[in-house]
């Protein structure tokens, strides 16, 4: 039986591909728009969602998920697509971390912040949908310090507190 992000992949991929000859079958792919969804997850938390929050996605999925300037509109239109089907995160995050490493899960955790404090606000929910994945990621509390720390500094946030 196809586990829940088996599912996700045929669903979301069907429906941005629909109007294609040929179907994309780049699991790569697959796994770039499982990252683009929990950044927009995060960038949804707080009922804003600012342009800055979407150009910061495009970023992060550009540089760190190394997308080309060709791949990036296939996953971002993916992305919102998935994003908007209101996923299972639980079942969601699960499966997508499985086979991650460490230091990938704690990079994924500080790309969330950076979409997060795009504003120069982080907002409570924000930090708390973070807080979730993290959890789900099963990463330590002082995993998810750290990268909310490490990302509020390169904003020039202030961190006293934390």
């Amino acid at each position: 039986m196809p586990g829940f992000l088996d599912q996700f992949r045929k669903k979301v991929i069907h429906s941005v591909f629909k109007d294609s000859i040929e179907e994309k079958d780049d699991v790569i792919l697959n796994d770039k728009i499982a990252l683009g969804v929990l950044l927009w997850v995060v960038a949804e938390a707080d009922d804003q969602f600012f342009p800055e929050e979407k150009e910061k996605i495009r970023e992060v999925l550009r540089q760190y998920a190394k997308i080309s300037d060709e791949e990036l509109p296939v996953v971002f239109e993916a992305t919102e697509v998935a994003a908007k089907e209101k996923i299972d995160l639980h079942t969601f995050t699960h499966e997508v971390s499985q086979d991650l490493p460490f230091e990938i899960k704690k990079e994924i955790i500080e790309n969330l912040f950076r979409v997060a404090c795009i504003d120069n606000d982080l907002a409570y929910v924000e930090e708390e949908m973070i807080r979730k994945i993290s959890g789900l990621f099963r990463l330590d509390h002082k995993d998810f310090i750290d990268a909310k720390i490490k990302v509020k500094k390169e904003f020039g946030m202030d961190t006293a507190g934390l």
